[in-house]
């Protein structure tokens, strides 16, 4: 994640291992890389905004040459183990030091709608690009609807974009190759939509008298008290492998949560 932070404080939506955002979003934002993998094999990479690195070594280990993942956030940086293979740096990934043609490849996911100037981030990216170079792009989907419910504006997406608007953006910078989407399988929508049921149902139980004397009588008794109920659905709605699809993109539609670009330098 891209977002600015003094060393020691916490990086709003930044996926940390342990916690429970790395539970809940851990399959979608692996998925990616997994997915752009195949296009890294014997290349220099350049992982832009890599938060704690996760993702630079997932390209790694798939057997790109180099790999490096440079963050704005210092303190975003897990510090090195002893398996770990790719190199990773503090740095503004709108202006990155290194010099002009210096990667095959150069992968930004969960970025450019964090920045206040998208434009200046893709003309980095395309800098440091060799010339026959890969840029692999994620960007959310602003016109995205839920299947059922409203959907929740964030805060820290301060340059969300359409798709029409993407693609005039990153056209600017690159020939697009390939077009994708990254959304939820039919299967896990079904799952999400049993949750809200479930949430429905589990309302008025919450905040009945007789849950509240429950709890009374429990805590005089000096048993435990029935906790969960409130983080239940949140906790059963976290993703497993094949709950997220990437697939090539025919047609751009509102159903889709984000769009992937892959393009060479023009």
């Amino acid at each position: 994640m891209l977002k600015i932070a003094d060393n020691n404080c916490d990086v709003p939506e930044r996926l940390v291992p342990g916690t429970l955002a790395w539970e809940l979003y851990e399959v979608e934002h692996k998925q990616r890389y997994e997915w752009a993998a195949k296009y890294c094999t014997g290349k220099r990479v350049l992982d832009v905004a890599c938060g704690t690195g996760y993702g630079s070594e997932i390209v790694r280990q798939a057997n790109a040459t180099t790999v490096v993942g440079v963050d704005l956030a210092f303190d975003a940086i897990a510090p090195g183990g002893n398996g770990r293979q790719a190199l990773l740096t503090n740095a503004d990934a709108c202006t990155l030091p290194f010099a002009d043609r210096s990667f095959d490849v150069v992968v930004s996911f969960e970025t450019i709608e964090h920045v206040k100037k998208p434009e200046s981030l893709l003309r980095e990216i395309a800098r440091v690009l060799k010339s026959d170079g890969l840029c692999i792009c994620s960007s959310p989907n602003r016109d995205f609807q839920p299947y059922s419910g409203n959907r929740e504006e964030n805060p820290f997406h301060i340059s969300e974009m359409t798709y029409a608007e993407f693609e005039e953006l990153f056209t600017k910078y690159f020939s697009v190759s390939e077009r994708f989407s990254q959304t939820h399988s039919q299967t896990y929508l079904r799952h999400l939509q049993l949750l809200r049921e479930l949430d429905a149902r589990l309302k008025p139980i919450r905040f009945s008298r007789l849950l509240r004397m429950e709890k009374k009588i429990r805590a005089w008794l000096g048993r435990d008290s029935l906790n969960g109920l409130e983080s239940l659905p949140a906790q059963l709605s976290r993703a497993v492998a094949g709950d997220y699809v990437i697939a090539p993109l025919s047609e751009p539609s509102n159903n889709l949560l984000t769009f992937i670009f892959v393009g060479e330098v023009k």
